[in-house]
């Protein structure tokens, strides 16, 4: 597929396209393309290049893998659905920074794509994972704990479906239903040979000491009952840099704050971080 064509499909602010445009066909940007993300996470060529180089380079890139998603069974809709987080993220950056590109952290992120390993199916992303503990045993320093029976009874390696949630998802209880099901039956499709045995998140979205001060028709709320939570930390950084855009010690009070910027602001430590499993029968 044409550069032209998945410009269409992004959407990016005027601005950010017009500045895409002026090196995206440059012998340069074509050249860095070729080993953008050779060699191993995270040191990977194309986050040694400045943030404007990295998104046309990553724009080259999927011209290619567009073909390669629809290879594997993903239908048109959801591959767009997919490129269209790095618009998300280029408009992120231009609101943070006042210019047009990706963040390093943005660009090593868009390797689950150069992989075809990543999915927006619905409102939510998923890819194909192992099960992984975020504890002693596995980090080599404590964070989270686990029980034993846990570990049993979903082991450490087994196939799972990794799922994410975008910054400003619709988090409606019939979309992300509908969502799980879609993703359960198109990874059915992609990976016939696989038994993924539960969906797992690792979020700030699941922490149980924040979703129980929310109101019960809380959106977020809704969304962490869907899984068991088997694992918490009260670790908030991921929590307020969603939340003010940056990692915080402590949350500002602000003018025109969010209900989850005025509850953070008022209760820091009742943010952190947690492991939710949604078992797939």
């Amino acid at each position: 597929m044409e550069q032209q064509r998945i410009l269409e499909i992004l959407g990016l602010s005027p601005k950010t396209e017009k500045a895409v445009l002026a090196v995206l066909y440059k012998k340069q940007t074509v050249e860095i393309c070729e080993k953008a993300y050779s060699g191993e996470a995270p040191d990977y060529p194309i986050l040694k290049r400045k943030p404007l180089t990295r998104l046309a380079v990553l724009i080259n890139l999927l011209s290619e893998k567009y073909e390669e998603y629809l290879s594997l069974g993903v239908p048109e809709k959801v591959v767009a659905e997919t490129f269209r987080d790095v618009a998300l993220r280029a408009e992120i950056f231009e609101a943070k920074t006042g210019k047009p590109g990706i963040s390093k952290e943005d660009a090593l992120w868009f390797r689950h794509i150069i992989d075809r390993k990543i999915f927006k199916i619905g409102v939510l992303q998923f890819q194909p994972f192992e099960m992984v503990y975020l504890d002693e045993e596995f980090l080599g320093e404590t964070y989270m704990v686990f029980s034993s029976e846990q570990k049993k009874k979903l082991p450490a390696g087994a196939q799972v479906i990794n799922c994410h949630v975008q910054q400003g998802a619709d988090l409606s209880t019939e979309k992300i239903s509908k969502s799980f099901s879609d993703a359960q039956a198109l990874f059915g499709k992609i990976y016939p040979k696989t038994e993924f045995k539960a969906f797992l998140c690792y979020s700030w979205l699941l922490y149980p000491d924040m979703t129980k001060l929310l109101p019960e028709n809380s959106r977020i709320k809704a969304f962490a009952e869907n899984f068991e939570i088997i694992g918490k930390v009260q670790d908030n950084e991921q929590a307020f840099e969603n939340l003010f855009g940056k990692s915080l010690k402590r949350p500002p009070k602000l003018k025109n704050a969010t209900g989850l910027q005025s509850l953070a602001a008022k209760n820091p430590k009742a943010f952190g971080f947690a492991c939710g499993i949604r078992y797939i029968k």
